[in-house]
């Protein structure tokens, strides 16, 4: 039973269904536009596959933290949640009040096609 329990806290991309890009963000809209994080919907879930999940911390320290971001919602084991991904190749799943962070080292080809 507890392992049930446990594998139903994590979160896979195979649980990941209707996902919707909602918009673009941009802190700096000079430096970093929507041509810098220009995924589609299939894109965005390729992203989330190929990354890891890594702790708040190590995303601030070893991360580009890019100015500019796209932003929208899915659903995970019948949760809404709300996700983002930004042009540094890094981003986040939150579902209720968790975050779940991810980063990815081998996302180049996604954000270079466009």
């Amino acid at each position: 039973m507890l392992m049930a329990c446990s594998k139903t806290a994590e979160l896979t991309t195979a649980d990941i269904s209707e996902l919707y890009i909602a918009d673009f963000v941009s802190s700096a809209p000079n430096q970093c536009g929507p041509e810098d994080v220009d995924l589609n919907n299939s894109e965005v879930l390729q992203f989330f596959q190929l990354a890891r999940v890594v702790e708040h911390k190590t995303l601030h320290d070893h991360y580009n933290y890019a100015p500019c971001a796209i932003e929208g919602t899915l659903k995970s084991q019948q949760q809404s949640c709300s996700w983002q991904v930004r042009a540094g190749a890094t981003g986040y799943i939150k579902c209720a009040e968790q975050y779940r962070y991810y980063a990815c080292d081998n996302c180049d080809a996604l954000f270079s096609n466009h």
